[in-house]
């Protein structure tokens, strides 16, 4: 009996300390977890400090530094060659000219009266464009057969949606537009580039609209440009029933 009982003492001992052990180990993987928590919280803050340190450290682009390095991209120069001419690094080359092209961003859709004909993205800054077009009519088209218009191209194609700029009293009709000078970039902003003996023009879509080009570009981006193009004017044909 006294055999039994200690080996039942033994037992229930064995249980307990198993017992503890256990309520240890679920303690210690509570205190490890905490740890991993707040170690992980340190490091985050600590490289947050040292990136707020880098940019107090360096000084941002002037003006006039940013103008220089688009005025360079615009005169046909690669971002690599940028970079070199304007003595900074490519990445700043690329930030530049996307931050330009961000803010300085058109995009029309020329109209042969109620059919989307060409499609626009434009950016002034850095004066490219580029086009999608939905016709094989070329006089409906805003640039004819060019599929990949210049940008002096462009800029004809907007004088030629203008007012003749030797039109006899053109001064008195600038000013009952209310400019000052001869700018078909402005001229087309107020006119919609319409012009007297044709039903074509220019609607310039919102940003709203530009976003969803910029979806439909990113999800067919291994697409050919006709099939690019075919989304697209999916999307500018319920888009335009919108703005009626």
């Amino acid at each position: 009996m006294e055999i039994e009982s200690e080996k039942k003492d033994k037992d229930i001992n064995k249980t307990q300390n198993e017992r503890e052990i256990e309520r240890l180990n679920r303690k210690l993987k509570r205190v490890m977890e905490e740890y991993a928590k707040c170690a992980k919280e340190r490091d985050e803050l600590r490289a947050a400090i040292n990136v707020a340190k880098r940019k107090k450290g360096r000084p941002g682009l002037s003006t006039e530094k940013k103008a220089k390095i688009c005025t360079l991209y615009q005169q046909g120069n690669s971002m690599r060659q940028t970079a070199q001419k304007a003595g900074v690094s490519l990445g700043t080359v690329s930030n530049v000219i996307d931050e330009a092209k961000k803010s300085s961003r058109i995009v029309y859709v020329y109209m042969d009266r109620k059919k989307p004909a060409t499609l626009l993205d434009i950016y002034p800054a850095i004066n490219r464009l580029e086009i999608w077009n939905f016709t094989d009519d070329l006089i409906s088209r805003a640039f004819g057969s060019r599929e990949k218009p210049s940008w002096q191209e462009y800029e004809q194609f907007l004088e030629d949606r203008c007012m003749p700029r030797t039109r006899y009293g053109i001064k008195k009709e600038l000013e009952h537009m209310g400019l000052d000078s001869y700018d078909p970039f402005q001229i087309v902003e107020i006119t919609k580039g319409r012009v007297y003996g044709d039903g074509q023009w220019l609607a310039r879509m919102d940003q709203k609209g530009i976003d969803q080009i910029d979806c439909i570009l990113k999800k067919t981006s291994k697409k050919t440009k006709e099939k690019q193009a075919k989304a697209l004017l999916e999307f500018i044909d319920l888009w335009k029933e919108e703005q009626e």
